[in-house]
């Protein structure tokens, strides 16, 4: 395929991949609309009647905190240590986390099924604001045209259930900032820079103006 530039013409091969600079950026935007659309909704969420059973774990959990800290005055030592042997505050503390966490994942849920699910199904390219910014597609490597609505739908499980529901678990809200630096990683391991998730779904980015399918 010819592309002018500036008056130059410039050759680019069908189905190319984008420079992963590309890749970085789009991955790096989605990250930050994603962020947003995450915070947005948890805040929202949180003072829904559903985050009522949370609210009052923690609150419980606060009030046994401060009780303890009232009896040992200014011993913290004491004060953790009667904080770990007690079971109802540890019940508490856990009951907050685990609705806390159920929580987060229903606003994660909604954040990525719209931007990474509803967007994408609707747009011609199968594409996220991030791709669309920044001129790159999704290919279905295998049929050599554009990315098919199933596909769409096992990446946004995939990311969702790993991504998402599982690392953040256990690193929270860095979950942000450790997913595009895993994906870069998974990029510069293999020459088509796929991730993961392009491999497991049969995906492929490449450049919009390049793409050249079978039809």
């Amino acid at each position: 395929m010819k592309v002018d530039a500036n008056g130059t013409t410039i050759e680019i091969a069908p189905n190319s991949k984008p420079y992963l600079l590309k890749r970085i950026i789009a991955d790096g935007l989605d990250t930050v609309v994603l962020f947003g659309l995450f915070m947005l909704l948890t805040a929202l969420i949180m003072k829904m009647p559903l985050s009522r059973v949370y609210h009052s774990h923690f609150e419980r959990a606060g009030a046994i905190q401060k009780e303890t800290a009232e009896a040992f005055g200014n011993d913290r030592e004491a004060v953790n240590q009667a904080l770990n042997a007690n079971d109802e505050y540890r019940d508490e503390r856990f009951s907050a986390n685990l609705h806390g966490y159920l929580l987060k994942a229903l606003a994660g849920f909604i954040a990525e099924a719209v931007l990474l699910l509803l967007i994408p199904l609707i747009t011609k390219n199968r594409v996220t604001p991030g791709k669309l910014l920044t001129g790159i597609m999704l290919f279905n490597e295998r049929k050599m045209e554009r990315a098919r609505w199933y596909q769409i739908v096992y990446r946004f499980l995939f990311i969702f259930i790993l991504d998402s529901l599982g690392l953040y678990l256990f690193t929270g809200i860095l979950t942000f900032l450790l997913v595009p630096v895993l994906r870069l990683t998974e990029m510069l391991l293999n020459k088509k820079n796929k991730t993961l998730c392009d491999f497991v779904t049969g995906a492929m980015v490449i450049e919009t103006i390049s793409y050249d399918g079978i039809n």
